[in-house]
Order: C-alpha cells, then sequence, then structure tokens
C-alpha cells in the first residue's frame, strides 16, 4: 500500500510531488491494467449481445439508409 513519505524540499525550496506520484503510479499500474482490460472485455461482450439481439433491425436500418442514399443519388 502506498504511504506519503515525509515532506522533502528541493535544493530551492520547493516541495518535490512528483517523484512521489510517480511512486504511487507505479505502484497501481497492475491494479490499472486489469481495471483496464476487464472494462474492454465487458464491452465487447457487451456489443456482441447487442449484435446478436438487433442484428437483423440494425441490418434493416442500414439497407434503408442505402437505398435512400441511392434513391437521392
Amino acid at each position: 500500500m502506498w504511504r506519503p513519505r515525509p515532506e522533502r524540499r528541493r535544493a530551492d525550496g520547493s516541495r518535490g510531488l512528483v517523484p512521489e506520484v510517480r511512486e504511487f503510479l507505479m505502484g497501481a499500474a497492475g491494479q490499472g491494467f486489469v481495471e483496464y482490460g476487464l472494462i474492454l472485455s465487458l464491452s465487447a461482450l457487451l456489443a456482441l449481445v447487442l449484435l446478436v439481439f438487433f442484428g437483423g433491425t440494425l441490418s434493416a436500418f442500414l439497407q434503408a439508409v442505402g437505398d435512400a442514399i441511392d434513391a437521392a443519388s
């Protein structure tokens, strides 16, 4: 688990937050990859389910749009 370090000062007197942020992000990188993988897989599953249920309707709609474009040109 990430714990903040005691406050450090740079040579110019400012606080050096960048190393702490970098350390936090590197520690959470594996968790981030897992979360993105879950989001991607659930999105793909949802798209597949929607295409199975609404594929025929979508095909008919796109065919009607294509026919309207052909008739207009």
